[in-house]
């Protein structure tokens, strides 16, 4: 088998590992994240068991990719601990879109655990490391961290900082190319504008979302943004704007069965039909409603609509009795739903202190932190200075070992020349020239002796493979040129040389590839250069190899092949293995 087989063979039995197969798994559950995370989840959670037995860097990568699949299937966290260990882990060893993906989605676990500031300081961290100059930023997942914050400010009842959020996502949303949800952010800005009784910004930005929305051929999405306009319209009493929205609404909204029933969640809207046909005077249209409306009247929402709709019906009816009946039990609604929301500013208040406070601990912590980054720097500085000086000294010796060695291989270039001018000449010589011919016959004898002291072997009058090696082979004359100018062999050239003895001399190959004997893939390159005529100090430069460590490999190959310590008469026996 040849050596390059080997080689080959090698690579492929140790690339069918368990590790290579978790990670193609881990590369099959990555595309599959975003587009289906249910599937990526369950794919990954049949792997769990043996997750903790993987490399440390694949193991932060399960974790890190599980996390963000439990996210997109809207899963909730109940823990911080994992993900607070692939955080800390990824800001250690990661890149910076790594980083900022563990910061989100550990700012998503208090989240989903109601520690909204410690989730404010997660989704801040994760913002602050997007490069938006770079290429390569990751505008999708930083459009999610600013719709993250939008919503936590929404339920701290902060308008103006969930305002801001949801601009900040529609930008970033379009910066990603991500159409629906750009629109999607423009739409919640209405709904923020509402809250803070802003009626012209309500309009003006809902019907142009709702334009948006049919342009791009989503009125499903159209109609589920006319909810906050249709109060807008009713409170100015624009009934016409008002029906031809919920009209729309109900037609394309998605959310009525063919009876006209609303889907669960959205059971307000009755009230506001029951509204609607109030104030245009179809009292009866507007009873209907409120009957359907009272159904849900567990809901605190619903009952305290319905009540005071029906406070009015009946007061437009006379009906003094259902009046009081309905006025007392809207009272009682009220003061309840008084008492809830109370509660909920309160929690707010709380949750706003908390996120100050932790803002400021944060700036503590961070001014103690720079104090040890400096003295870190200092000590750091100082190891560096110590590690350059010490780099340079040693390449200013390995430079002039180099140097030393290149200086040899010239001289050897030299011989080797003269030998094949010596060579030319006894060629000549044997022609006719017999007293010419025995002159260089005597000065090839002694360049070859010179040679002997570089090749460490012993001289013998049959120099035939000596020839083909040095004359007939341009391969190896390029060799010696080439660590003559302190080059290194390329893998193609060490292909070139196993393939040549391996043909020109295959008792020596099959000996040296011997399993029994061992030997490395390094040290047969080596008795391969040996054989082909390559001196120590060449192989040195040509394999970027220390002398002293040419010296030691060479002593193990002689103990391997030929039960001999050190390296005396290596190369003489190896050219005799023919």
């Amino acid at each position: 088998m040849k050596f390059r087989s080997v080689i080959i063979i090698f690579a492929i039995l140790t690339s069918c590992t368990g590790h290579n197969r978790m990670r193609a798994l881990l590369d099959t559950a990555d595309s599959l994240v975003d587009i289906r995370p249910d599937s990526a989840l369950a794919m990954l959670d049949r792997h769990e068991s043996v997750a903790d037995s993987m490399p440390t860097g694949m193991q932060m990568r399960y974790r890190l990719l599980r996390a963000k699949a439990m996210n997109r299937a809207f899963v909730p966290f109940t823990t911080d601990t994992v993900m607070k260990d692939v955080t800390t882990w990824y800001d250690r060893h990661g890149n910076i879109h790594e980083r900022m993906m563990a910061y989100y989605l550990l700012g998503c676990v208090y989240r989903d655990m109601g520690d909204a500031p410690t989730a404010l300081v997660q989704y801040n961290k994760a913002v602050e490391l997007a490069d938006t100059t770079a290429d390569d930023c990751d505008w999708h997942t930083l459009c999610h961290i600013h719709g993250q914050r939008a919503e936590l400010f929404h339920k701290m009842a902060s308008p103006e900082y969930e305002l801001e959020e949801w601009k900040q996502t529609a930008a970033k949303a379009w910066r990603a190319k991500d159409t629906i949800m750009a629109l999607r952010a423009y739409e919640l800005q209405a709904d923020t504008y509402y809250m803070m009784y802003c009626a012209d910004s309500v309009v003006s930005i809902t019907e142009s979302v709702v334009e948006l929305y049919n342009r791009y051929g989503r009125r499903d999405l159209a109609a589920g943004a006319l909810p906050s306009v249709i109060y807008v319209y009713l409170n100015q009493r624009k009934f016409d704007a008002a029906k031809k929205s919920m009209d729309y609404f109900e037609q394309y909204s998605g959310f009525f069965d063919s009876g006209g029933n609303i889907i669960s969640g959205k059971e307000s809207y009755y009230g506001t039909k029951a509204r609607y046909y109030r104030a245009i005077g179809k009292s009866d249209s507007a009873f209907v409603y409120l009957k359907k409306l009272l159904m849900f009247e567990k809901n605190i929402t619903c009952a305290e609509i319905a009540y005071r709709e029906l406070m009015g019906y009946y007061a437009n009816q006379h009906q003094t009795d259902s009046v009081v009946k309905y006025s007392q039990l809207y009272c009682h609604i009220n003061d309840s739903a008084a008492i809830i929301r109370s509660a909920e500013e309160i929690n707010r208040a709380q949750v706003l202190y908390n996120y100050n406070r932790a803002q400021q601990m944060m700036i503590a912590k961070t001014n103690e932190v720079d104090n040890y980054r400096i003295m870190l720097v200092a000590v750091g500085l100082g190891i560096i200075i110590i590690i350059v000086t010490s780099y340079r000294l040693y390449s200013v010796k390995r430079q002039k070992q180099k140097l030393k060695l290149v200086e040899e291989n010239q001289k050897f270039c030299d011989l080797l020349s003269k030998y094949e001018s010596a060579s030319e000449d006894m060629m000549r010589a044997m022609q006719g020239f017999e007293r010419y011919k025995k002159e260089k016959e005597d000065e090839l004898k002694r360049i070859r002796k010179s040679i002997a002291t570089y090749q460490e072997t012993m001289v013998h009058d049959d120099d035939s493979d000596m020839e083909r090696a040095m004359e007939n082979n341009e391969m190896v004359k390029r060799l010696h040129k080439l660590a003559m100018k302190n080059g290194r062999v390329t893998i193609k050239e060490m292909n070139a040389m196993v393939t040549f003895v391996e043909n020109a001399f295959p008792e020596f190959y099959a000996r040296i590839i011997n399993v029994d004997d061992k030997l490395t893939e390094r040290e047969i390159i080596i008795c391969i250069m040996i054989r082909l005529y390559l001196i120590p100090s060449e192989i040195s430069v040509l394999l970027d190899i220390s002398g002293q460590n040419l010296t030691n490999i060479r002593s193990k190959i002689n103990r391997k092949l030929f039960g001999n310590d050190g390296t005396k008469k290596l190369d003489y026996n190896l050219r005799q293995l023919f």
